[in-house]
């Protein structure tokens, strides 16, 4: 009980605090009578909620700017995929008649 209360210790200083809340529900399973752990998850519990408010409002923001942004006219965006590399060949392999031909012809020093 001592070793995953001390883990859930830990846990709650990394802010993992779902493995912290699990690992404190464990001590209570184990020791009913631990009012450290107990205290222990409902501070896990806080900041999670206080973790989650942050969030929320970092994804509330980042959705509301969704479609704000300058409209490009039609013909001026770059299409999808150009990167800007006109050596389109260099990607490509080579067509399967000349692997064969390279395989065929020996190689000359």
């Amino acid at each position: 009980a001592k070793a995953l209360y001390r883990r859930a210790q830990a846990e709650l200083g990394l802010k993992n605090f779902p493995e912290c809340m699990a690992d404190c529900k464990k001590v209570v399973e184990v020791d009913p009578q631990s009012k450290e752990a107990r205290a222990l998850l409902k501070q896990a519990q806080a900041a999670q909620r206080e973790e989650d408010k942050k969030a929320k409002g970092l994804f509330a923001n980042m959705c509301k700017a969704l479609g704000k942004g300058p409209i490009p006219p039609p013909g001026k965006a770059a299409p999808v995929g150009d990167f800007g590399d006109d050596d389109e060949e260099d990607d490509m392999p080579p067509p399967a008649e000349e692997k064969a031909d390279a395989k065929e012809a020996p190689m000359e020093e």
